[in-house]
């Protein structure tokens, strides 16, 4: 439990098994004291009617619709033989556990029915009342039994919703850890794979420059390795929540402009850092924009270039000139190309911002980003 978080209440630690002891004890208490005041002012068989209708709201979560109507049908024989006009006390309890577990248009039906009944009862069975105190008795009971019938539809109105906000929050959570590995994988099999290929390329003629290719190599495939190993550790640890630990920021950026394999300038203004969100947009664009470059234009010059634009945002540019070489060739994919553009805008939209695509006039690439960063963003 974080710190601030309060505990919680005794009745959310109850089973199921211990709610149905709790029901047993309340149902029998309420028909021991309602059967008494009955007793005392109508007689045993009065008595003895108060507790046999209390009795059955004992098991009220086993059978909600079925206890609903038992009761129902006694309190409507007590009111017809004993005039006992608190009947509608147990059909109110029962009321409400019908409307909080079961769905909408059978609690209404419920509710329909119960006043129906209540209401022909009291207006049908002769007492020495006037009308005016009839019309008000049902009334009053219509009031008794609509308030806990309201009480539990908004109670099933709240678990639904929180339900599916659960629901969505999983999904959400489990789209963005598919995107997280998206990028670490697109961007590191593809710096592997290129590199590979072209350490096999210069291997005979240039040694040195195939060791320190291969070199590349292993370290994007340790990075990768890691990466993997924090999210894949998200999805194994219990409860819910769970974040993906240190997201890679702004300080990670030189490692993986290191290891991207082309020549990248790297420039970042030195301002304030960003909040936690931006800063992860800002790495994963940046990456996915260097896995483009590796994929399609190899040996490259690329310019990496992050500024403030004042406090409200951060503009994001990649550059890279044309390929002196042809780039290595990578395996063939499938129709439809890849998603590298489509996760970027993604991204950016994310965070509230724009990015841009295309290519230059003089034959290299031009990616452009902008990302709100002010307190909005943040949150």
């Amino acid at each position: 439990m974080g710190e601030g978080e309060s505990r919680p209440l005794v009745a959310g630690r109850l089973r199921d098994g211990q709610w149905h002891g709790v029901d047993t004890v309340a149902a029998v208490l309420l028909a021991l004291a309602f059967g008494a005041s009955e007793t005392r002012s109508g007689g045993w068989g009065a008595g003895a009617m108060a507790v046999a209708v209390w009795l059955p709201v004992a098991v009220r979560r086993r059978r909600p619709v079925r206890v609903l109507y038992t009761v129902l049908a006694g309190a409507v024989l007590a009111l017809a033989f004993t005039g006992w006009e608190e009947s509608w006390v147990p059909v109110g309890a029962a009321l409400y556990t019908v409307a909080a577990r079961e769905p909408r248009r059978r609690s209404a039906t419920a509710l329909g029915c119960s006043l129906g009944a209540v209401a022909a009862a009291m207006a049908l069975v002769p007492r020495p009342v006037p009308a005016s105190g009839v019309a008000w008795g049902v009334v009053f009971a219509s009031l008794m039994m609509t308030l806990p019938w309201l009480v539990g539809t908004a109670l099933r109105e709240q678990r639904s919703y929180a339900e599916l906000a659960a629901r969505q929050a999983v999904t959400d959570e489990r789209l963005r850890i598919a995107r997280e590995l998206h990028d670490v994988v697109a961007h590191h099999l593809t710096v592997i794979t290129v590199r590979a290929e072209v350490a096999c390329a210069v291997a005979p003629t240039d040694p040195q420059e195939a060791g320190r290719t291969l070199a590349l190599v292993g370290t994007a495939g340790r990075t990768a390795l890691t990466e993997m190993r924090r999210m894949l550790g998200v999805l194994r640890s219990p409860g819910d929540g769970a974040e993906l630990g240190a997201a890679p920021g702004l300080a990670d950026l030189p490692a993986l402009v290191d290891g991207a394999g082309p020549r990248v300038e790297l420039s970042v203004d030195p301002r304030p850092p960003l909040p936690p969100g931006v800063e992860l947009a800002v790495y994963r664009i940046v990456q996915e924009a260097l896995t483009n470059v590796v994929r399609h234009a190899g040996s490259a010059d690329c310019r990496v270039n992050l500024t403030r634009t004042g406090p409200e945002a951060v503009e994001i540019e990649v550059v890279n000139d044309a390929p002196s070489r042809p780039p290595a060739r990578l395996p063939a994919r499938r129709p439809g190309g890849g998603h590298g553009i489509v996760g970027m805008r993604e991204r950016a939209a994310m965070c509230g911002g724009t990015l841009s695509a295309g290519p230059l006039a003089t034959g290299g690439f031009r990616v452009h980003a902008r990302l709100p960063c002010g307190s909005e963003t943040a949150r």
